[in-house]
């Protein structure tokens, strides 16, 4: 019990110290001018955050003409038929995908 007298005095002192606080005075447009900094220094972080400033036109006409010319140069390159059915295969075998003669006694029990 000897707390609560400790406490109650306490609370005395920081009321009584809260009761001698005054008033303060700021400028006129106090409250106006730090809203209006706050606000441009949100719109000035906002427009520094860009990513792809530096992808003008001009750096965009030269990346299109290189993605046509290197899908070009796949189409082109790969004219071979034979080498994509021998690759579908040997796929198809190593993961047993495909009928074979060999495959099929392990399937017949």
């Amino acid at each position: 019990m000897k707390n609560k007298p400790n406490i109650d005095q306490l609370v005395e002192d920081t009321l009584a110290s809260v009761s001698s606080i005054g008033t303060v005075k700021s400028p006129p447009f106090f409250k106006e001018k730090v809203l209006n900094l706050m606000a441009q220094q949100d719109i000035e972080k906002t427009e520094g955050v860009r990513y792809l400033d530096w992808f003008t036109p001009r750096y965009q006409a030269a990346a299109l003409v290189c993605f046509v010319v290197l899908n070009a140069f796949a189409l082109l390159s790969y004219n071979s038929d034979s080498s994509y059915g021998e690759n579908v295969e040997n796929f198809a075998e190593v993961y047993g995908l495909s009928e074979t003669t060999t495959d099929s006694y392990l399937y017949q029990n």
